[in-house]
Parts: structure tokens; sequence; C-alpha cells
């Protein structure tokens, strides 16, 4: 966009020094009989026409099979979170509807090959009722990770990656938050909690902004901001169920992307 942009702020740069362009040879009458004018207009429309317009990749990830039942977990080893489930805590890995498939994580692949800046905009990170809140998330690389303590238990967070650095910080306090963030390109980089076995949480650490993870019933919706029409892969990754790939067409910023996972 800024390439466009820049391209037909000279152009239109033109318009005012034509004299002198055609003098310096850049442009020369003699050649060509085609107006400055013309040749200034032909590059805003095709600036225009070749801009990436903003939108969405969206879609559906379901399951298809019989969904097997959620292991319980015993959470009596502390009593806070004991006192917070009274009715017992269960990890389920399908909710809503018609089989949507929730924490699926969701990237489309082949995308420009840019130095896409971090938002400045942290993610958070949050530990409430004892789990990890979201369990799968995503961030641009050196994006800030704001992990914050919901509970008034202690909890410790001990991310375990292998091509970043590891850290292992304890949060004996409610309502305590620190920042943290990762420099290099990972996938399910995974934390969890040493006080707590059962926490876990994925974190993929990208090169671009172009991804997602499935909501509560399956769906996603990836913007396509800045990202020129054209066909994708999409790949996409489930703890359990492990990892597919397609592929999806984007025009006018638009895609539609659908899977289903079967047991």
């Amino acid at each position: 966009m800024l390439r466009n942009t820049t391209l037909v702020f000279s152009f239109v740069t033109a318009l005012a020094c034509g004299d002198s362009l055609a003098a310096e040879g850049l442009f020369s009458s003699s050649e060509s009989n085609v107006p400055v004018v013309a040749v200034a207009a032909a590059v805003v429309a095709n600036a225009s026409e070749t801009a990436p317009t903003a939108g969405a990749v969206t879609g559906e990830i379901k399951l298809k099979g019989e969904i097997p039942a959620a292991p319980p977990v015993d959470i009596s080893s502390d009593p806070i979170c004991a006192g917070l489930h009274a009715d017992g805590m269960e990890m389920p890995t399908v909710r809503g509807a018609d089989g949507g498939l929730a924490d699926v994580f969701i990237q489309l692949t082949g995308v420009p090959d840019e130095r896409y800046k971090a938002p400045d905009e942290a993610v958070v990170l949050d530990q409430v009722g004892c789990s990890y809140v979201p369990h799968v998330f995503g961030i641009v690389k050196k994006q800030d990770i704001l992990i914050r303590n919901s509970d008034d238990t202690l909890h410790n967070i001990h991310p375990t990656p292998k091509v970043n650095r590891e850290f292992n910080v304890g949060m004996p306090t409610k309502g305590m938050e620190i920042t943290k963030t990762f420099k290099k390109p990972e996938e399910a980089i995974v934390f969890k909690c040493d006080v707590h076995i059962w926490m876990k949480a994925f974190c993929f650490v990208m090169e671009h902004p172009y991804f997602a993870v499935t909501d509560g019933s399956g769906d996603f919706s990836i913007s396509t901001a800045d990202l020129p029409d054209g066909e994708y892969g999409v790949t996409t990754w489930h703890e359990t169920l492990g990892s597919k790939e397609g592929k999806v067409t984007v025009k006018d910023g638009k895609g539609t992307f659908d899977l289903t996972y079967e047991l």
C-alpha cells in the first residue's frame, strides 16, 4: 500500500513538473504521444486495483464422530482450586453446537515475505479458575504477552520453548501481572504451571499476523488487512487431533475456509 501511494505521489508531482521531467529524459514527447496526465491516471487506477482490501478469511472447524468424554481433572491438591470447581473440573476439547471444534490454531501460509511489525497491544494470558485462558493463542514475534494471576492462590508460569528463551516465574498474589515476549518464530510453545500439573496452554509465535484461533463454536476470522488477493495455503493445528492443510482464495479481501476433523 505504501509503495503504491509513493508511486501515485510521484506521478502527481509530474503533472506540475512535466516540462522539467521531459527535459531530463524521464518523459519524452518525441517518444510517446501519451500525456503525463494519462500516465499518472493509469498509475492511480492500477494502485486502486492492486491495493489490498480490508476484510477477513472466515470459516468453521468441526469434529465429526463420537466425541470422547472429557476426563475429570484431580484438583484436590489445592483447596482454592477445588473450591472454585465444586462440581469437579473437566478439560473439554469440543464445545458449541453441531460439533464445532474449539482451540484450533489456523494460519495462512505463502503470505508476502515482509517484516511485519508486532502489534502495540499485548495479548493477555490469564490464570483464572486454575486454568490458562486462553488455552491456545498466537502472537507476532516481539509482541508482548501480559500474564495475569486472577486466582487467590500460587501459580507459576513456565513455558518450555525450544528456540526461544525459557522462563519460570512464580505468581503468588491475586492480581499480579508480568510482561514477557518471544523474539523468534516458534509453534506450539507449551506453557505449564509446575504447581498445578493440569494447567497447560499453547503459544504460537508468528512472523506475520494472518492467524486465528477457533472460538467455542469452532468459528474463526483472520483479518486480511494489507494482504493482496490471491491463493494461500492454510494450516490448522489441534493439540490432540494434529495438523491439516488446505487452500483458500482471497478475493476483494475476503475468503472462506471450512474443515472437518474426523475421529
